[in-house]
């Protein structure tokens, strides 16, 4: 029997509209469900496509959670999903077959049809975590061969109370949320390399530093740097920078040879990356001292003059004070720190060309990133009634903007020619900066109860409106009520009075009925 092939297509516009997603599951699949459950369930699959540079995780035991799992990268496709039904015109069978039936060709039809069209897949083509189970060696084997399960021990399926952390049988059972660091294969070029920065209590560096061309100096450091690497302002013309950004640079530390890096932010309005580049130009950064992570302008020596103590950095950190330290964000929160391994690794082979415009447009886009965000002052000026947007700030001196602090600073006496800069107060004498902590602290902690207590305030007016508005609905619906009753008595009153009319009626019929049989008997009669 001879066998003949048909293909038919369905095409549908809409389905080439329809955006999927691919994930290419490193097994046999024979049930969707347990697939599904060992990738974390479609919740964190759409937490996975919708975050930027996230994994999908695929753990093969879904149940135990020290199951260490092995990741999934995002890759770019461009690719379709088609579906294929395969139709065969079978013979009945409760009909006898003849012999010119049998010789007739069997036809098998193929129709295809677009699904949608994927742009996105997932691969698993890195190597798993090590996995540590939750086994124990049983106590009273002295080979150590048999293990026991402790799962349950670990896990508690109930609410433990607090005799559970003085038991003794609970065994220790601490594993790391990472064993390797990396699941990608990488070759090691092991060679032996001369220290020459003679740093030989360095051990495992990696990698040589990145090379900003910034100029770092210590307090103890004798002498300033007059002039930047020629690296540096080679960058420059890298990257499109030595005109317009640079002049304005330069001006600003013309006007002032001191500035933090949030107060050149503020007034430039430059980016991060574009600071990254400019700065090593005009200025150099102070580690240690009086005036660390400040950027001082080339051949201005501060320890030199007096008068730089306006710039001295002042460090100020949020006390904690019952609940007012929740009121101020941190600068890193912990709580939101992401494993290693969830993120896609950023050392992948990019290929890139820079061009003028592309940089333009990179800087156009932080441009307008930055405009959103609103830069305000208080990033590196603090006033009065202003409470600062991070529990550690490093201010200036010359940008607290608090009037007892700047009276502080303009009596101070002028110092002799011998006086010499110190490391820790710089030219201001011992406890000026304890006094300007306590003078901020006590601004900063008046502020926020007094916010405090304007949106308890508040809140309590919201309360208040709410009940009134439920008062006034009460009353509505009471007057509605009243007013339903009043309709419903007048529509009873109506029913009675009909009924009465109706009764009178019946009765003069009567009567009418009555005069009319005498008047008949009376015509009989005659």
């Amino acid at each position: 029997m001879s066998i003949e092939y048909a293909h038919e297509v369905e095409i549908n516009p809409d389905s080439f509209s329809r955006k999927l997603m691919c994930i290419e599951y490193p097994g046999m699949v024979k049930n969707v469900d347990k697939m599904i459950n060992t990738l974390g369930g479609l919740d964190n699959i759409g937490i996975a496509y919708a975050t930027k540079n996230r994994r999908v995780e695929l753990r093969f035991r879904p149940d135990d959670l020290y199951c260490k799992p092995t990741c999934g990268d995002r890759n770019f496709t461009t690719a379709l999903l088609i579906k294929v039904k395969v139709k065969r015109k079978s013979r009945d069978p409760s009909t006898p077959c003849s012999s010119k039936d049998a010789d007739k060709p069997q036809t098998v039809t193929y129709t295809t049809s677009v699904i949608g069209v994927v742009d996105t897949i997932y691969k698993f083509n890195n190597l798993c975590d090590f996995q540590y189970l939750p086994a124990h060696t049983k106590k009273g084997d002295p080979c150590g061969s048999k293990l026991e399960n402790i799962y349950d021990r670990l896990r508690p399926s109930f609410l433990p109370t607090a005799s559970w952390l003085s038991e003794d049988n609970v065994p220790l059972f601490l594993t790391p949320p990472v064993f390797s660091r990396f699941d990608t294969v990488h070759y090691y070029n092991a060679q032996k390399v001369k220290d020459t920065n003679g740093d030989s209590h360095i051990i495992g560096r990696t990698r040589k530093r990145r090379t900003g061309y910034g100029i770092f100096l210590n307090f103890k450091d004798e002498n300033v740097p007059k002039k930047p690497y020629t690296e540096s302002l080679k960058m420059l013309h890298i990257k499109f920078l030595n005109e317009g950004p640079y002049e304005r640079m330069k001006q600003l530390f013309e006007e002032r040879p001191v500035w933090s890096k949030n107060a050149l932010t503020y007034h430039t309005n430059f980016s991060k990356d574009q600071l990254k580049f400019l700065l090593p130009t005009v200025a150099y950064y102070f580690l240690t001292g009086p005036w660390r992570v400040m950027w001082v302008r080339y051949g201005y020596d501060p320890r030199q003059f007096p008068d730089a103590r306006k710039y001295q950095t002042f460090d100020y950190r949020m006390r904690t004070i019952g609940g007012m330290k929740n009121r101020i964000k941190a600068k890193r929160s912990y709580s939101n720190y992401l494993l290693p391994y969830k993120s896609s690794p950023s050392s992948k082979p990019k290929v890139a060309i820079i061009t003028r415009h592309s940089i333009a447009r990179a800087y156009q886009a932080a441009k307008e990133t930055s405009e959103k965000e609103e830069m305000d002052e208080n990033i590196y000026i603090f006033r009065p009634g202003v409470i600062p947007p991070s529990r550690q700030m490093f201010y200036q001196y010359c940008d607290v903007l608090v009037p007892e602090i700047q009276t502080m600073l303009s009596r101070i006496p002028v110092y002799d020619s011998d006086t010499k800069c110190d490391i820790r107060t710089g030219w201001l004498p011992k406890g000026f900066d304890n006094q300007c902590r306590e003078i901020v602290s006590n601004l900063v902690t008046a502020e926020i109860r007094k916010q405090m207590l304007e949106q308890k305030k508040k809140s309590n007016q919201e309360q208040e409106d709410y009940y009134e508005e439920d008062d006034e609905d009460f009353d509505e619906n009471e007057d509605k009520r009243d007013d339903i009753d009043a309709s419903v008595e007048e529509i009873e009153i109506s029913d009675t009075e009909n009924s009465d009319t109706d009764l009178e009626l019946d009765d003069s019929e009567e009567d009418t009925d009555g005069l009319l049989d005498s008047d008949l008997e009376e015509s009989l009669k005659e």
